[in-house]
């Protein structure tokens, strides 16, 4: 309960500061997805955004996405913390910062890069 509300303080002051999420041209594209953030990503969000389960947005799916970044970072984000539709709340990935999330929607959006195991 007490990291819903660390997470909604921070939103709340995310969405009073728009700018701060408009960092780059494309949404979300500052961010890497690295081996570990990916790792997380699979254990919560490819449940169904690989599969499309209850009108996900499919990984890729640039019509989709575009649809969605056009609303902004902010709206996202805080759609992903509040949960949407049939997305609960956290999306799954009661682990994941902030930047685990702007990383994953870069992943699944396609707006950022995914960082190579080496």
């Amino acid at each position: 309960m007490f990291r819903i509300l660390i997470v909604v303080a921070f939103l709340v002051t995310v969405v009073s500061c728009n700018s701060l999420l408009q960092t780059s041209e494309l949404p979300f594209s500052d961010v890497v997805a690295n081996e570990d953030v990916m790792g997380k990503w699979s254990r919560s969000c490819a449940l169904c955004h690989v599969s499309g389960v209850a009108d996900a947005p499919l990984v890729g799916d640039s019509d989709e996405w575009e649809r969605r970044l056009a609303q902004g970072e902010a709206v996202v984000i805080r759609n992903v913390l509040e949960g949407l539709n049939s997305m609960p709340p956290l999306g799954y990935c009661m682990s994941c910062e902030i930047s685990d999330y702007r990383a994953m929607i870069g992943f699944m959006a396609g707006t950022n890069e995914r960082q190579s195991h080496q």
